[in-house]
């Protein structure tokens, strides 16, 4: 039998955009006992465009040997980009310090899993080719330069790709950890949590939700989300897959809950992450207030009826 007090490796908060994840990341970052390599960053790299799932969708059920060039091309520059920009925004000196080698760890994950380098022309080349870059061609062909066919490498299976993705993350985040386990905010697709999440070695993920109403109000707010009746079909979605939700590993917080009963969530929270509730933390939960009901501020008379007339059991009283 598993023995359900060992602690993960990794902690994984995740939100579904203004959902007030970031109030249990706050209590989890406050503690002396997890290790957060990424300071005040986060880490999408799973579900962005062009990344781990993408690439993981490419080797198994999307798969064909003629676009997985592509996907390797563009996997690595996202994940380039994403560290760019932790470079640029982090205030987190220890982390600007570590780019550099998370840099380095992607390029060893994109050689290991990818295989038979066969040079030849592929068909998305031409399509993506700009005019400039047509003409450009042309040119160097007159004049006799010989244009050199591009590599054109495949993907391992899905499998392989998947545990690969889990050392590439060991690599990357638990060289320092000294046996704490991980915490990293928002390293998956709150929308799809199970699967974003299985590049993660022994994990617990911890999924928040929140009042539609204040959803709504915070995506308006800081998204320039306008639309109640758009976001009532959003809201309606993320919902209906969260229901569908069977996953051991996954606890389901409520923010308005673990705010005003911020006690009985944190034992709730640590019994589901195997962590001592003993253990102070510098998260202040009567700060978090301010950002219930936000709504009424914010959000018209007739758009909170709307919300309310539909998601009336997903509202706080």
């Amino acid at each position: 039998m598993e023995n359900i007090f060992k602690k993960p490796k990794y902690i994984i908060i995740l939100g579904t955009t203004g959902s007030g994840s970031g109030a249990i990341f706050d209590y989890l970052n406050g503690r002396n006992d997890l290790y957060n390599p990424l300071g005040d960053q986060e880490y999408p790299l799973p579900m962005l465009p062009n990344g781990l799932m993408s690439l993981e969708s490419i080797s198994g059920k999307a798969f064909d040997p003629a676009i997985t060039e592509y996907a390797l091309i563009q996997f690595k520059f996202i994940a380039h980009q994403l560290m760019e920009y932790w470079f640029k925004r982090t205030k987190n000196d220890d982390l600007k310090k570590k780019i550099f080698l998370f840099k380095k760890e992607i390029d060893q994950f994109i050689k290991e899993i990818s295989f038979g380098d066969f040079p030849m022309r592929l068909f998305w080349r031409e399509l993506m080719e700009t005019p400039e870059q047509y003409i450009f061609d042309r040119l160097k062909k007159r004049i006799g330069f010989k244009k050199k066919i591009p590599q054109s490498r495949l993907i391992v299976s899905q499998k392989d790709l998947i545990i690969a993705a889990q050392k590439l993350h060991n690599n990357m985040f638990c060289i320092n950890s000294n046996g704490c386990p991980v915490l990293l905010d928002q390293g998956g697709s709150g929308w799809n949590p199970t699967e974003s999440t299985k590049y993660f070695e022994d994990h617990k993920i911890v999924l928040v939700t929140r009042d539609p109403r204040d959803q709504f109000a915070e995506l308006r707010q800081y998204k320039k989300a306008e639309s109640v009746e758009g976001f009532i079909e959003w809201y309606g979605e993320m919902q209906r897959r969260l229901n569908l939700i069977n996953d051991p590993n996954i606890l389901i917080v409520k923010f308005e809950d673990f705010v005003m009963n911020n006690e009985q969530s944190i034992k709730k929270l640590c019994k589901h992450t195997a962590i001592s509730p003993n253990i102070k933390s510098t998260y202040q939960s009567n700060l978090s207030k301010k950002n219930i009901c936000k709504f009424s501020n914010l959000v018209l008379q007739n758009e909170i009826e709307k919300i309310e007339r539909i998601f009336k059991e997903y509202t706080f009283n």
